[in-house]
């Protein structure tokens, strides 16, 4: 009998690296939940979740998907997330609205690249996790060693809670270390499952694993302790508290099986029942209080553009909403009606006359309401913090194709650009060519072809261009500048002296102001116009790039009684900053990314030499289950192609991911 903890909501996503079976995963959850009765397979692009062309094409989940399910009386709103670098909003914006989540691992690669990216998005944003070790029927299958990967690179507190059974060399199923039940599946069919105790001799190897895991939870949790130390510790007492620390992040349950034999995912479902947050853990949300007794507010965190129209997600933080109510959006200002409210069905919907406290949920209808804006009762305002977004690292030239793709190309850009925060679009002022910016090659090839397979407009595109950045140089100290203008009416005159550094941020528009003037030498109102001028320069770009990470410190300064005004300071902070960047030179910034290659061994030396001549610098080698791997930081720029010229040199047997690595000076 499972501890009696659980509220009857749980908000799930599913996050890993890409092909360790996260979607895998969620099929068969939604399988055994009853929302689909045939389990579609990912490569074979029948999967329900990916129900985009481009997934099913590529078999890799691209955009979030959410499903809502029910299980053992709990409904569980599902969203599976995308395991590519490229697609790393989708994973950003969900974990923003979950109480939970679930990562998935593949049990013969460990902690992967992007798995330990997703694990650090789960930090920032506080959601507990649980793990399930995948893919254990697989050759070089080891648990104990994905254990202590988590341990080693997520510093993190694993709690092994099952243990695998096999027949022979065969995985068959799991045993449960805190109850001793052992699930062994008997087909392919997941459903197709026994239960019985512990063989009589595996009783004492479980017993010690089971007193191992209980000591370690009494030394975390201090009402365990007690029972613990009393010598008079109950199952059910473990549970609540292994509850109590996942909850609060100390800790993470470690599940294993394998999604696509079916095997261990009915212990897994029952995990996330027992031991993840229901909405009712979460007593506020950036400080505003939820919960059904509150005011309504809903944070809207995805749009989409269907055939039925603008399709808004959000979830509902307090209160309830009713079809055709009205609401404010908080962040603009203007009033919107909720016509239709759905839950999702990932590529479908099902309508719904009301969504209350702790609901994931759709509304179409919401006008001009985009990713990160609040949604409140007119009569109780609330704002929560809005989302921040990576920003777009390489861009590509596009034209349409036929003079009918012209006339449709602005409206369908404008869409995707609505959907997706990480994809912007500009006209180049000097060639009149559209430019488009994503995450990556993989983002911008399928941004093209969604163009092309959704909204009808074929593109002819030109080759890609990375998101260069310029910074100071070198640090400018007491910078004089004085602005004095006289003219037939009212001089202008300001003079101000300023520090100026580099800061190593890469973040474009922002500018670190500091003001230290004493005795009114510049009045305060000056002083801002004078970092309103600096922000203005950060536009000149010295080598035709936008200056990012710069420090202006304004230390001391004089006006003149008739002369000076906001607008004289303005201009003298802009001419400063100008003034300080030709004094100093600036830097080219290039981005970089971190590249994990994976050969056999005697391709090793061909992979390094490929990282080489594409101005790598090899980091890190490690053996894992036979294979080399090679860790290296690579700029951007040189790895278009990076991937097939691996597998080209190796026969077809190496294979790379990257993650981003941040910037770092260019070669002149």
């Amino acid at each position: 009998m499972r501890a009696n903890t659980r509220t009857n909501t749980r908000n799930l996503g599913v996050m890993a690296h890409v092909d360790a079976g996260k979607t895998t995963c969620s099929e068969r959850i939604l399988f055994l939940t009853g929302q689909i009765h045939r389990i579609g397979e990912v490569h074979h692009g029948q999967a329900e979740l990916d129900h985009l062309k481009a997934e099913q094409e590529r078999g890799i989940t691209i955009t979030a998907a959410a499903h809502t399910c029910e299980w053992d009386g709990y409904q569980i709103n599902l969203i599976d997330t995308p395991g590519h670098v490229d697609f790393t909003v989708e994973v950003e914006r969900s974990l923003r609205v979950l109480d939970g989540a679930i990562a998935v691992f593949d049990a013969v690669a460990g902690v992967e690249p992007q798995s330990e990216t997703v694990w650090r998005q789960a930090d920032r944003h506080g959601v507990p996790r649980l793990v399930f070790i995948n893919k254990m029927d697989r050759p070089g299958a080891d648990l104990d060693a994905c254990i202590a990967e988590i341990t080693d690179r997520l510093d993190a507190t694993p709690m092994q809670l099952q243990v695998p059974l096999h027949d022979g060399d065969d995985f068959v199923g799991i045993i449960d270390v805190l109850s001793g039940t052992v699930w062994r599946w008997l087909s392919d069919d997941p459903t197709d499952v026994e239960q019985f105790d512990t063989p009589p001799d595996d009783v004492e190897q479980l017993s010690a694993l089971r007193q191992r895991l209980i000591d370690s939870l009494a030394g975390l949790d201090e009402e365990l302790l007690e029972d613990w130390v009393r010598g008079v510790v109950e199952l059910d007492d473990v549970r609540a508290a292994l509850r109590r620390l996942t909850i609060a992040g100390q800790v993470v349950p470690v599940l294993c099986g394998s999604a696509l034999a079916g095997i261990g995912v009915q212990p897994l479902l029952n995990a996330v029942v027992d031991y993840l947050p229901s909405p009712d853990d979460i007593s506020s949300m950036d400080d505003v209080p939820t919960g059904q007794d509150q005011p309504f507010s809903a944070l809207a965190f995805k749009v989409v553009h269907g055939q039925g129209g603008k399709l808004t997600w959000i979830r509902v933080y307090g209160g309830v909403l009713a079809k055709g109510d009205k609401v404010l959006n908080a962040s603009t200002g203007s009033s919107v009606r909720a016509s239709r409210i759905v839950r999702l069905k990932a590529g479908r919907t099902a309508d719904v006359d009301k969504v209350e406290a702790g609901d994931i949920a759709a509304i179409f209808g919401l006008g001009d309401t985009v990713t990160g804006q609040t949604l409140c009762d007119p009569r109780a305002v609330v704002e929560f913090e809005s989302m921040e977004f990576p920003e777009p690292v390489m861009s590509i030239a596009v034209e349409p194709a036929t003079t009918e793709d012209q006339e449709k190309l602005s409206v369908a850009l404008s869409r995707v650009a609505d959907e997706d925060p990480t994809f912007t679009v500009r006209t180049n002022n000097e060639t009149g060519q559209t430019l488009i910016a994503g995450m990556g090659e993989l983002h911008l090839q399928v941004v093209v072809d969604r163009l092309a397979d959704d909204h009808g407009v074929e593109l002819n595109t030109g080759e890609p261009e990375v998101a260069y950045r310029e910074t100071i140089a070198a640090p400018v100290f007491g910078l004089d500048h004085k602005l004095n203008k006289q003219t037939g009416g009212p001089g202008m005159f300001a003079r101000v002296v300023v520090d100026v550094e580099p800061t190593g941020s890469i973040t474009v528009g922002e500018l670190d102001f500091v003001n230290t003037t004493s005795g009114g030498a510049v009045p305060a109102e000056f002083a801002k116009a004078v970092a309103d001028g600096a922000r203005d320069a950060l536009t000149a770009r010295p080598q035709g790039f936008p200056l990012v990470g710069i420090k202006m410190t304004l230390t001391d300064g004089a006006i003149h009684s008739n002369d000076s005004s906001e607008r004289s300071f303005r201009i003298a902070g802009g001419q400063a900053l100008r003034l300080a960047t030709e004094q100093a030179g600036t830097v080219l910034l290039e981005p970089v990314m971190m590249v994990e290659a994976e050969a056999p061994g005697d391709h090793l030396g061909a992979v390094i030499g490929s990282i080489n001549s594409r101005r790598g610098e090899v980091s890190e080698l490690t053996e894992r289950n036979g294979s080399s791997i090679c860790k290296a930081i690579v700029p951007l720029a040189e790895l278009f192609g990076f991937t097939d010229a691996i597998r080209s040199v190796s026969q077809g047997r190496a294979s790379a991911t990257m993650t981003p690595a941040g910037y770092r000076p260019a070669p002149s």
